[in-house]
């Protein structure tokens, strides 16, 4: 079932369960016969009743304030103050003000304007236990090196490990003739194609049933959106072309033979091989260069003394120069002394000391502050003429009596409520039945347009105008309201 057709299906079982819900309600019926949902609109009594039109009240009646005119000397001005300014005087002092400090430094030597000494050189002669923090100016302190110790010794090494030699062995053929088959058989199926013939068949689509079908009011007059009628609805067939099978489709088997070859084939009679031959290992005599001592940097007092220089604790590294000194190599113990072959590097570090600088400075300085005076006018005053109060206004209520009326008040007694109430079907709406209705409106007096057959909005006014006047339902052309005009 393709998903087009199942969505039919569903619309059409919900359209069923739609009008099984609005006609659960409906009385027993015949087919033919149409109904429609009728509103019983409510009633309602009319009572009059007396009700406050307007309350009590007052009325405001002022009475305003006099007044009469006199002279009076008032001030126009409180007099004025002005404040002047005398500006502050100056001199000229001179100050003896410290440009530089004095300060001690580090240098390479103990000219003031030598190189500062790098912090390499200073950690070295710190770590060598030379009193750096606690020197006086015009100290040096001086770099030594004493140089690593080697000694030769002799040594057989390993020219060559063992190994082993590895010897290929080619195999051997011989040639042999063969019949060898080049393809073999097959087998195919030929296939024979069905055959068909065409038949006509009649089909029954539905059934023949009875159900309740919606339908618009339409030109019935009628005030509600649908109404429902009983109908019979025939069988349906179709006539349907079929193509059908007369003789099924075949196949058959055909076969071929297998095909061989003579040929010349290089047989294997003795596979290739290799053979391993044993290298033995080779050895050679050697001198090598052995350190036994690495190089030593130390700090003394003096560049002569260098064979007392204090050791840094660190080893030099295969003789780098004395820069650095302050870390490579293995460490040989610090405060130990170098030994006699140390001679100076020509690094050293010395403490400089550079006096106080002071310059001659020009201020101006406030001889005599600045100040003010204030200066002030007297006041002044006019003769005006001015309006006083002589009574206050005030106010006197004047009292005004409630007023009523009757009015007349509509109260519901019944509420509406709707019903199933039968209809003229449209099938049964023909000219002849419209033109009856039409004349029995008309001598009634509820209709004034032409008896020509047409249901229009003048007879469906006229329907609802008579409905109304005879407490019929409002529903279009019922049953009811044929009965009441006599058709």
């Amino acid at each position: 079932m393709t998903i087009q057709n199942t969505l039919k299906l569903s619309l059409i079982a919900m359209a069923v369960v739609s009008i099984a819900q609005a006609t659960d309600d409906l009385p027993p019926a015949k087919p033919g016969q149409c109904f429609t949902k009728a509103f019983y609109p409510a009633k309602y009594a009319t009572t009059t009743e007396r009700v406050l039109a307007r309350e009590a009240s007052e009325k405001v009646q002022v009475i305003p304030a006099k007044y009469g005119w006199t002279t009076q000397k008032i001030k126009v001005s409180d007099g004025t103050q002005r404040t002047i300014t005398i500006p502050a005087t100056y001199k000229t002092v001179y100050e003896r003000v410290l440009a530089v400090p004095a300060t001690k430094t580090w240098r390479t030597s103990l000219r003031t304007n030598a190189p500062e000494a790098s912090a390499t050189l200073m950690n070295a002669a710190r770590s060598a236990g030379m009193p750096i923090d606690s020197a006086r100016p015009g100290t040096c302190f001086y770099e030594c090196y004493a140089p690593a110790k080697y000694q030769k010794i002799t040594e057989k090494v390993l020219a060559s490990e063992p190994s082993e030699r590895v010897v290929a062995i080619p195999a051997k053929y011989k040639t042999v003739t063969k019949r060898i088959l080049v393809s073999e058989g097959t087998e195919k199926l030929v296939t024979s194609p069905a055959q068909y013939k065409t038949v006509r068949e009649r089909v029954l689509v539905s059934p023949a049933r009875t159900e309740w079908k919606k339908t618009r009011c339409q030109d019935r007059g009628c005030n509600q959106s649908e109404v429902v009628c009983l109908v019979e609805i025939p069988a349906v067939y179709k006539t349907v072309t079929k193509k059908v099978v007369a003789k099924p489709a075949s196949t058959r088997k055909v076969t071929t033979p297998p095909v061989y070859k003579t040929v010349q084939v290089q047989e294997l009679v003795q596979p290739a091989s290799s053979k391993t031959i044993p290298v033995p290992a080779t050895y050679k005599t050697v001198t090598k260069t052995k350190k036994v001592a690495n190089g030593q940097y130390g700090w003394t007092n003096s560049p002569s003394n260098c064979s007392n220089a204090i050791s840094t604790g660190y080893a030099a590294a295969d003789g780098v120069g004395a820069n650095a000194g302050n870390g490579a190599g293995a460490a040989a113990g610090a405060g130990s002394r170098l030994s006699a072959s140390a001679r100076p590097t020509g690094n050293k570090v010395c403490l400089t000391a550079t006096p106080p600088k002071y310059n001659k400075v020009a201020k101006k300085v406030v001889a005599t502050p600045a100040r003010t005076r204030v200066v002030t006018t007297p006041p002044k005053y006019k003769t005006v003429r001015i309006k006083k109060l002589i009574s206050p206004a005030s106010e006197r209520r004047i009292a005004i009596p409630a007023t009523y009326k009757t009015v007349t008040k509509k109260r519901m007694v019944a509420d509406g409520y709707a019903k199933w109430v039968r209809v003229v079907c449209k099938s049964s709406m023909g000219t002849e039945t419209i033109m009856k209705v039409q004349r029995a409106l008309k001598n009634a007096g509820y209709y004034h347009g032409p008896i020509d057959g047409v249901w229009g909005s003048a007879s469906k006014a006229a329907t609802r105008a008579y409905q109304k006047a005879k407490g019929l339902p409002v529903a279009g052309l019922s049953i009811a309201t044929m009965d009441s005009l006599g058709l």
